[in-house]
């Protein structure tokens, strides 16, 4: 039987909270703590930050929603869960924001690329 002062053979070596039942992805930079809110138990990577003009496209013209923003961009995954997500985020406003599967980031990469090259010729 352990003493007070020793730790049973589950608890030993535990580096995170008792709730953090698997081991960070590499890419996790989030401080986990034993007091996270159920909802905030997820795996993050440090954001690649980038000032941007962006809108919520919720506006006639389109353009009119635009404003300088910095914009944020991390990849995710719950506690517990097996599907990895992308957020594209204003640092400043609600909106916009965006979440992507993995799998439907890769696509957008492509896609993107297609529909900038339509107007690589205009671009100064």
């Amino acid at each position: 039987m352990a003493g007070a002062d020793e730790q049973s053979e589950p608890d030993r070596g535990r580096t995170g909270p008792t709730w953090l039942g698997e081991s960070c992805p590499s890419w996790c930079a989030r401080e986990h703590g034993e007091d996270d809110h159920p909802e905030d138990r997820f795996h993050q990577s440090e954001p690649s930050l980038f000032p941007a003009v962006a809108g919520s496209g919720d506006t006639v013209p389109l353009a009119a929603s635009m404003q300088a923003v910095t914009l944020g961009v991390r990849i995710g995954r719950q506690v517990g869960e097996d599907r990895t997500w992308l957020l594209i985020e204003s640092l400043e406003h609600r909106r916009p924001r965006t979440v992507l599967t993995h799998e439907t980031a890769r696509a957008l990469l492509h896609h993107l690329a297609d529909q900038l090259s339509l107007t690589d010729a205009e671009v100064p």
